[in-house]
């Protein structure tokens, strides 16, 4: 990575720690308003929300995510490899040219533990995007360069844990649900101004060579930019096996 190999370590020693601390994911925020459902009888106590129920609010499928162990751990471990990024960082989302710009970049994923997980190194850049009077606006300056994300099976909501720490140090985490081959993370930006939430879509096809990421940044409810990567894999590497 471009950095050197001491703010990666430190990158690292962060990642691991926060990754392992008890009570690391974070919730994904409240469900935004749906159509009037029926009420229960009387007699019946309304069902508890749970974070299926509001991850759901960002996922549009009839289906359910899936909470089988094998399932999971064979999703993580479609992500192994060394990769190549290509993509756009759109502001605003609306897909205007003039506010799309080209990102490109590499990554390396390696597996750690038994269970598995993945860690992720990333290095993409996109063009230092100007805002009004110069002022500083989302996403208008990448803070991947580098990055580095942790993936791991969540045994207590038998979903996936997400961690992502910024070249700034800073880091970002939930827990996050897969339907058929899409794994969806909804989180709280970090150092953002109140309102900010990422939601985050990896599509990671069985025996694929490509992997789709969307990155959503809405403010209030808002879209304010969407990363599309493709990472393109040039090299597999393979699980490590586990110790006796």
């Amino acid at each position: 990575m471009s950095t050197g190999i001491r703010g990666m370590k430190t990158l690292k020693s962060c990642a691991v720690a926060l990754l392992l601390l008890p009570g690391t994911g974070i919730a994904a925020s409240p469900a935004s308003a749906r159509p009037p459902a029926s009420q229960p009888p009387a007699s019946q106590p309304a069902p508890k929300s749970t974070q299926t129920d509001e991850l759901g609010e960002v996922i549009v499928s009839a289906e359910k995510p899936t909470r089988k162990p094998s399932v999971l751990i064979d999703w993580i471990r479609r992500l192994l490899g060394q990769y190549t990024f290509e993509g756009k960082v759109d502001l605003g989302g609306k897909g205007n040219p003039q506010d799309r710009w080209t990102a490109t970049g590499t990554g390396t994923c390696i597996g750690f533990g038994v269970a598995p997980g993945v860690q992720c190194e990333i290095n993409v850049r996109w063009p230092q995007i100007p805002g009004p009077n110069g002022q500083a606006i989302v996403s208008g300056v990448s803070d991947l360069t580098p990055a580095m994300i942790l993936y791991a099976m969540e045994p207590d909501d038998l979903g996936i844990r997400y961690l992502q720490v910024n070249s700034k140090g800073l880091a970002e985490g939930a827990t996050g649900f897969i339907i058929n081959d899409t794994a969806t993370f909804k989180t709280p930006c970090v150092n953002a101004p109140e309102g900010c939430q990422r939601i985050i879509r990896i599509t990671a096809e069985s025996e694929g060579k490509v992997i789709d990421m969307q990155i959503d940044t809405e403010l209030n409810t808002l879209l304010a930019a969407r990363f599309n990567f493709r990472m393109r894999r040039v090299a597999q590497i393979q699980t490590p096996a586990a110790k006796p």
